[in-house]
């Protein structure tokens, strides 16, 4: 057999296994949503090094900790909208884990209600309004594993167009339960509060 042919051989042996298993995605974390803020910043601290680093954002209404986790990736210089996030396909809305919004309690989201627990949150980005999606599989990395018919919240948002850019994607939410979502120069909310 000449070298060619079996240079050929191994790479379909090393390649074949992983074309059949998909995209190499890491173990979960369970620390990424712990609701003990020590296993969380445990967590922060050890992946503080990677280009979109962990953080969270956290209020407690009515004895009810509300609270989103999410990777921050940076703009770098690149076109997101439309670019680096595509328009009208399910995104993470964020990087690396899917974002997970979590609560202690029963809440409501845009005045429908749902139940105490751990949600992937994932958006379809489009240029005139968002889709804001609440899924229960949220043990998963990125939308890869995303399944519609899991879905138990969908709304939209209407984006606004600033003119300061943040730099990291950024979730925030207040103690009045309006949850903030900015990155680059795009901006939308939703209200989250107790039942």
């Amino acid at each position: 057999m000449n070298m060619k042919l079996s240079s050929r051989w191994v790479l379909v042996v090393i390649l074949t296994p992983l074309a059949l298993s998909g995209c190499y995605r890491p173990e979960y974390p369970s620390k990424f949503i712990s609701s003990d803020l020590r296993e969380f910043e445990s967590y922060q601290k050890k992946c503080a090094s990677r280009p979109s680093p962990p953080a969270r954002s956290l209020t407690t209404i009515d004895r009810t900790d509300i609270f989103v986790t999410y990777s921050q990736p940076a703009v770098k210089e690149r076109k997101i909208w439309g670019g680096l996030v595509p328009y009208h396909k399910v995104w993470r809305t964020g990087a690396n884990e899917a974002t997970v919004l979590s609560a202690t309690g029963d809440i409501l989201v845009n005045g429908d209600t749902l139940l105490a627990g751990n949600y992937a949150l994932y958006t379809i980005p489009a240029e005139d309004k968002w889709t804001v999606i609440l899924n229960t599989k949220y043990e998963v990395w990125g939308a890869y594993d995303y399944d519609q018919s899991l879905d138990v919240l969908r709304f939209d948002v209407v984006p606004t167009i600033v003119p300061d850019i943040s730099e990291r994607l950024t979730f925030e939410v207040d103690e009045t339960g309006i949850v903030y979502f900015a990155w680059d120069r795009l901006r939308f909310d939703f209200k989250v509060q107790p039942l």
